[in-house]
């Protein structure tokens, strides 16, 4: 058995689909549509209460969600792919500290502000402050990685998953003009992503 992905196109299971073909690992992926995603979801929810993808089902059955950890896991059956600086690298505890940033500072808001119904139902006006609110902050936790970037890419010579992250949100809210506007540094690693070859062939299978 292979590794089974359950995912939704465009969403953060680009980023496992893009690692796993970094490390040249066979997947087989589940394609779930996004209105059948969160708390009700048939397919999803009891992999994952939330609802949420990505999901990996591992070749012995077991679950894993949350990109972070399917992403780190894939470092240690995968070292060899690159994504991560090794154990003992200078650049280890950096890499530590900015991938805990984006998913726990900034991976949230689109939690929150994607579906504001989920968590103020019935109140239009408030949902929709909500998500602006969540953009708002988003953006200022984009411009404090800026000033910290470094090229061409975030850790300096070494590509490794922050990278991969940026990519992928350079395409959600506020969007790719924003980023090159307004956090240039971001923007270019996540054009160098982009003319990457195994990410491009995960973009074109995403609609991006």
């Amino acid at each position: 058995m292979t590794h089974r992905l359950y995912a939704c196109r465009g969403c953060g299971s680009m980023l496992v689909e893009a690692a796993f073909a970094k490390a040249g690992l066979p997947l087989d992926i589940i394609d779930v549509d996004w209105d059948d995603t969160g708390w009700d979801s048939g397919p999803l929810k009891t992999l994952n209460p939330l609802g949420q993808v990505p999901v990996l089902v591992l070749p012995d059955g077991a679950v894993m969600t949350e990109s972070a950890a399917i992403l780190l896991y894939l470092t240690e059956i995968a070292p060899d792919a690159g994504l991560a600086p090794p154990v003992g690298d200078a650049a280890r505890p950096q890499f530590l500290r900015w991938l805990q940033f984006l998913v726990s500072t900034v991976y949230p808001t689109f939690a929150y502000g994607d579906r504001p119904e989920r968590w103020l139902p019935g109140r239009e006006d408030a949902g929709e402050a909500l998500t602006e609110a969540n953009i708002e902050h988003r953006k200022a936790m984009y411009r404090h990685m800026e000033a910290h970037a470094g090229a061409p890419h975030f850790l300096g010579a070494g590509l490794s998953l922050i990278d991969l992250y940026l990519w992928a949100m350079n395409h959600w809210r506020p969007r790719q003009a924003w980023f090159a506007a307004e956090t240039p540094k971001l923007h270019a690693i996540a054009e160098a992503m982009r003319r990457e070859p195994w990410v491009a062939g995960v973009a074109e299978r995403n609609g991006l």
